[in-house]
């Protein structure tokens, strides 16, 4: 018997609200779902486990989740204690690395002991690796593409029912094969694009954030790329008009859950163009991405309604444009902030973020912004087909007309010292970086290009320098000072005089 507070709960979710009926017209799925743990997976796990209370409550059988993670057992741990022990019957974890586990035996032979295999198994790839990883230098090619791919072929082999792979616009932008991230992400895409005996639903991903928390996802639990917004002064990189398209988590979530729950055959049309075999040109391809027109993806589209099970490939962006720069102003906002923007150079950021990634701000991040910014089409997804996922009535969340968050944010100051002490090799281009905002703040953008900025650096190294030696030069006397005197302090006295 499920608990009344519990189905009042899953009642109130927006899955269930405006899909509910589907929900129940479903054969009960198991769901393998990687990066459980993650700001968007974690969500998606919530929304799954909505979706069986609803059904238990009708009498229905719920389906299965079985969560694959790198510390099974701490997870669940975690998760009883947040949902309870009955809430989370028929969901198993078992453990992946994802660092090494590249093999399509090896994933063959774990989902298929686990019981998962034939038309009602899904598997969910959420697991993503935005950053590099020290001491592994291969972890990005790992996470992003190897993995994946050995599961998703491990799945076809099994007779799974749906493979729903999670991606990034940036995967479409201009420099997209210069960045690690977007690369491994594309190729990742691309190979399950060619899997003709397993049914693909691939979810392009834009900028995720969280209405309640007023933050951007992605790995920053301690210091989000959005708590630059509150500080004194907001560094906002190049001009600020790299087009971002911010899309609610919950609003992914519930999309993504839906995917997995229901039938495949059933789901709407996805963005993907069509047209006639052989008019692979890109001006046949007039008011699409131009990755389309490529000859190596136009070749798979054109092939799409012949094969046996249909590719799917949804824009999962926000309803609205916004430049970085209004995407900024927005966040100030919500947190009661008044923004006092100082533009500056890619580069400084990009040498602070060589050293060590600041939360979710990363040189993968920056490298994208800077590309889109400079690109002659900046990449803009259609969010229509991914909105009407749940049904022809729901809506996205609009970040633009949101008015205030729930738990508004402050600055992190003691994290910030405590991840530069950790990571010491910041401070000094960390130093540059501030002098640059300050110097512009004070006396204009000019004054910190590269004709002055030679000699802005110069004095300020002059006066750190001097300060240095001044300081050594101080405490140092002070220092032999009291040497001396413990010196004396330890000699015997010197005899009296006859």
């Amino acid at each position: 018997m499920v608990a009344r507070d519990v189905v009042a709960k899953a009642a109130r979710s927006q899955l269930v609200k405006t899909a509910g009926a589907k929900l129940l017209e479903a054969r009960p799925k198991m769901i393998a779902l990687s990066g459980p743990g993650g700001f968007l997976g974690a969500r998606v796990l919530d929304a799954v486990l909505d979706a069986h209370d609803y059904r238990r409550a009708h009498g229905l059988e719920s389906g299965e989740a079985l969560l694959l993670s790198a510390s099974p057992g701490n997870l669940m741990s975690r998760l009883t204690k947040q949902y309870g022990a009955e809430r989370l019957r028929g969901v198993r974890a078992s453990r992946v690395d994802y660092y090494y586990q590249h093999d399509v035996d090896s994933w063959q032979d774990q989902l298929g002991s686990l019981g998962m295999a034939g038309c009602n198994s899904v598997f969910m790839n959420l697991a993503g690796l935005a950053g590099p990883v020290s001491g592994k230098a291969n972890a990005m090619m790992a996470v992003n593409y190897l993995a994946p791919v050995a599961a998703a072929r491990a799945c076809e082999r099994l007779g799974f029912g749906h493979f729903i792979q999670s991606s990034t616009q940036a995967t479409k932008a201009e420099r997209a094969g210069q960045v690690p991230y977007s690369r491994w992400k594309a190729m990742a895409d691309f190979s399950l694009a060619r899997l003709e005996k397993l049914p693909v639903t691939v979810c392009v991903l834009g900028m995720l954030y969280d209405k309640d928390q007023g933050v951007v996802g992605q790995r920053g639990d301690l210091l989000n790329m959005i708590d630059l917004t509150l500080l004194p002064l907001t560094p906002i990189m190049g001009d600020g008009s790299a087009p971002l398209q911010p899309l609610e988590v919950a609003d992914a979530a519930s999309r993504l859950a839906f995917l997995g729950l229901t039938e495949v055959a059933d789901l709407p049309a996805s963005n993907l163009p069509c047209q006639e075999e052989g008019a692979w040109n890109r001006e046949s391809w007039s008011g699409t991405d131009s990755i389309w027109s490529r000859e190596s993806w136009a070749r798979i589209m054109t092939q799409n309604e012949k094969r046996q099970y249909t590719l799917r490939m949804y824009d999962a962006v926000g309803p609205e444009t916004m430049s970085m720069l209004e995407l900024n102003k927005k966040f100030a906002q919500l947190n009661n902030r008044k923004l006092r923007a100082v533009h500056v150079d890619y580069r400084n950021f990009e040498r602070v973020l060589n050293v060590a990634s600041l939360g979710n701000l990363n040189r993968q991040f920056v490298s994208l912004l800077r590309s889109e910014q400079d690109a002659e089409h900046p990449v803009v997804g259609n969010s229509d087909a991914f909105e009407k996922i749940l049904g022809p009535d729901a809506k996205l969340c609009a970040l633009g007309d949101l008015d205030r968050v729930t738990h508004r944010r402050r600055f992190p100051y003691s994290a910030t010292l405590g991840w530069a002490m950790h990571n010491y090799g910041v401070i000094w281009p960390g130093i540059l970086l501030g002098t640059e905002i300050l110097v512009t703040y004070l006396f204009g953008q000019k004054y910190s290009t590269d004709d002055y900025w030679k000699y802005t650096r110069l004095s300020f190294k002059a006066v750190f320098l001097a300060c240095v030696v001044g300081g050594g030069t101080y405490f140092g006397g002070e220092s032999a000072t009291h040497l001396l005197e413990l010196v004396r302090n330890t000699l015997p006295p010197p005899p009296p005089s006859p």
